[in-house]
């Protein structure tokens, strides 16, 4: 069943063996590396542009800025306010504005500078009426915390129309379209809302990125006018279900579906060749349908196991980066939540 998962979502770059969430949890958990960020924060003065902005990233990158017909790469800094990227040398500044990004491409070398790089992001925006390509280059851990900050600055706090659920497994439903927020959390989109139009339990509605199985783009009709709409089939309380989400802005919808085939992608290649055995299975989904309350449950007892194989289960799970601890209780990993809601696609079909 997992080395054969299905791969119906749009195809993205290579990723496989990515630390894309790894380093995205690690950025909302860790303080800055950075000594002299560190120096500041603790004075109380966060480092800023010359017209007054926070700088949220600032690193040393080798990057071909502005569509460069050379594709000579320079050295540099990248530096990232909530408003503008910017990439300066000692020679010349390129200010790239947040708004006019309409592409972010992770992962993926150009063939111009493949040679130079071992790992980039590539950043598609407009100059007036022309349309520029800069590639920013890096280690992959590096690289990747940076593109998804920039992710998060490009998408967070637009307002979106959801309908959710659009389905439930086959069955389409009336559900009205409903204004909400957006936000990139580290596992999940977010719908935040302070009318509370889409929560759920008392919670703004959220997909769980682990849970994602299909999505595509379509056409519909939203606000009386054609929208792109992003459908997206998940797995939620151990049912299939569809939302749609659509972002008045093609250009921010062209970046959302880019993010979700991203983390898609990362999280398939994780388990692409895990081997997992049926008592493997049943332990994750055992460990997955109690959730808070797996510290409560006798496992062998539920799952009619010895201790001694439930105990060799949990450490190859463990080891296969599916749980988080080789004993109990434990939670499952994105991958190990996406093979359990890949388990339930299969039985729902």
């Amino acid at each position: 069943m997992v080395q054969n998962a299905r791969s119906r979502a749009p195809e993205g770059g290579d990723v496989a063996k990515s630390d894309l969430l790894q380093a995205y949890r690690r950025q909302k958990s860790e303080p800055e590396d950075n000594e002299q960020n560190n120096q500041e924060k603790q004075r109380g003065r966060p480092k800023r542009t010359s017209t007054g902005e926070s700088i949220v990233v600032d690193f040393v990158a080798n990057f071909v800025a502005g569509g460069n017909a050379s594709f000579e790469p320079v050295k540099g800094r990248v530096l990232m306010s909530e408003r503008r990227l910017i990439l300066a040398t000692s020679e010349a500044k390129t200010n790239i504005p947040i708004t006019s990004i309409f592409d972010i491409a992770v992962g993926q070398v150009p063939k111009e500078v493949e040679e130079f790089f071992d790992y980039t992001v590539m950043v598609g925006y407009t100059n007036g009426r022309h349309r520029r390509t800069t590639v920013i280059g890096g280690d992959r851990d590096t690289i990747e915390k940076f593109s998804l900050l920039l992710f998060r600055a490009a998408l967070n706090g637009s307002r979106a129309m959801v309908r959710h659920p659009a389905r439930v497994g086959g069955r389409v439903l009336d559900t009205e379209r409903k204004p909400t927020g957006l936000h990139l959390d580290y596992e999940a989109v977010t719908f935040p809302d302070e009318g509370g139009a889409l929560s759920e339990n008392g919670e703004p509605f959220h997909i769980d990125l682990a849970s994602v199985i299909f999505f595509e783009v379509l056409e519909r009709t939203v606000e009386d006018e054609t929208r792109l709409v992003l459908s997206v089939q998940h797995v939620k309380d151990g049912q299939t279900v569809t939302s749609e989400i659509s972002l008045r802005s093609r250009r921010k919808m062209n970046i959302l579906g880019r993010y979700l085939r991203l983390v898609y992608h990362w999280i398939k290649s994780e388990v692409r060749n895990v081997e997992i055995t049926e008592e493997g299975l049943e332990v994750l989904v055992g460990l997955y349908s109690t959730g808070e309350m797996a510290a409560q449950v006798d496992f062998s007892e539920l799952l009619d196991v010895d201790q001694g194989v439930l105990d060799e289960e949990l450490d190859k799970l463990h080891d296969e980066n599916l749980i988080d601890d080789d004993s109990l209780p434990a939670s499952l990993t994105p991958q190990g939540r996406f093979v359990v809601n890949e388990e339930i696609e299969d039985v729902n079909v």
